[in-house]
């Protein structure tokens, strides 16, 4: 039996794609950062500033996950 569905999946947003891509690099990149900035800077404003900008990359990730679809018209 042949599927005869017509509609179409919604359409992807290239700016959400390419978000949630630098999200990913970013969170990626901060944990390979680490031993250097901890061992310029210290434990304590390297942890600081890796939780924020972990934290930064998360918000990132949930805002263009929940606009990666366009919303038909």
């Amino acid at each position: 039996m042949a599927h005869t569905d017509t509609e179409q999946p919604p359409a992807l947003r290239t700016r959400s794609v390419v978000g949630l891509a630098v999200c990913l690099v970013t969170a990626l990149a901060g944990i390979f950062v680490i031993p250097t900035l901890e061992g310029r800077a210290g434990f304590g404003p390297t942890f600081w500033g890796m939780a924020a900008m972990e934290l930064l990359a998360m918000v990132g990730v949930a805002y263009f996950v929940l606009n990666l679809h366009e919303e038909p018209t």
